[in-house]
């Protein structure tokens, strides 16, 4: 696909005349849906939490999957049986979610892509109309963040991010009980993601990519490289080019309910980072070990990403 960074950047920054054009078209396209029919809903991304999105909206009595869109066609197929199974019809299988846009029964986009999709997803299903629930994290960086926000703004759309946590009833009532002074003044936060992870290892040749995979396609807005991994799925999180560490693909649930303890709904006014990939000699470049620090003016939050296993780890039973 001929879709470049540079051309994303200008395409979410393009917010002035064209606003009330897209408003317009966003309009048509919603209103063709009844409010009494189910939530018309297109899943995009099929692994992984992409699962769980499908089983969810076609298990639930008031939406149903018309669509499943994943560039690894074998991967996206395999889901429509079971999927036809929970919900009594067979969903349409794409490997190009863009071709969803402009259907007008699909009143919702739930993405469960790479994090480097996450934004442009986002944006272009809010621009045809659509509203959102985009994983965790729910941009690649601080600055596609924004622009997903103003554009839901701006089109009057939901776009909700999969941080699970806030879901949690126990966590609900932990975090009424501090923030209702139970234990006094909170001076600080500290929070930790340490959940052990094998090295992901290295090719001495690129990782050859089967035909059943869309390649440029699952590049999209990021860089268009040779892998030299083992794996093209999951292990995406370990390469800056499409994800962000652990901080981004576990850490962020925990600095999440750490920051929600403090009752902040902001960023930190300054945010200080240091870390890196320790320990290990493989393609991946995000850090294993990783200090944050949130200078919050009432209270701060620190936070720690521990990845290193020990030599003795039970991997079956993750101790």
């Amino acid at each position: 696909m001929s879709l470049t960074r540079r051309y994303f950047l200008q395409l979410a920054a393009a917010a002035g005349a064209s606003t009330a054009a897209i408003n317009l078209q966003a309009q048509d396209r919603q209103a063709s849906s009844s409010p009494n029919e189910k939530v018309g809903v297109a899943v995009i991304g099929a692994g992984g939490r992409g699962s769980s999105h499908l089983s969810a909206f076609s298990g639930a009595a008031d939406s149903e999957v018309l669509y499943i869109c994943d560039v690894d066609e074998k991967a996206g197929r395999a889901k429509v049986k079971g999927v036809a199974e929970k919900q009594g019809r067979e969903p349409k299988f794409v490997q190009d979610f863009r071709s969803v846009l402009d259907d007008p029964s699909v009143d919702a986009i739930s993405t469960a892509t790479p994090n480097h999709w996450h934004s442009l997803v986002s944006i272009w299903s809010m621009q045809a109309g659509k509203h959102v629930y985009t994983e965790k994290p729910v941009s690649h960086n601080v600055w596609e963040g924004r622009q997903m926000v103003n554009w839901a703004r701006k089109l009057n759309k939901i776009c909700q991010c999969g941080t699970q946590s806030r879901s949690s009833p126990s966590l609900k009532e932990a975090v009424a009980y501090v923030q209702g002074g139970e234990l006094g003044k909170i001076e600080y936060a500290i929070g930790t993601c340490y959940k052990p992870r094998k090295s992901i290892g290295k090719l001495d040749k690129p990782l050859e990519i089967p035909e059943y995979i869309d390649y440029d396609m699952w590049c999209g807005p990021a860089a268009m490289v040779d892998l030299y991994r083992p794996k093209l799925h999951y292990d995406w999180h370990w390469d800056f080019n499409t994800g962000n560490g652990d901080l981004g693909n576990q850490g962020i649930h925990q600095m999440d309910i750490a920051r929600w303890f403090l009752g902040e709904g902001q960023l930190s006014p300054r945010v200080m980072s240091i870390g890196g990939r320790i320990g290990y000699d493989d393609a991946g470049d995000t850090p294993n070990t990783q200090i944050i620090y949130h200078d919050y003016e009432a209270a701060p939050l620190m936070f720690e990403v521990r990845g290193l296993p020990q030599k003795d780890l039970d991997w079956k039973n993750g101790m």
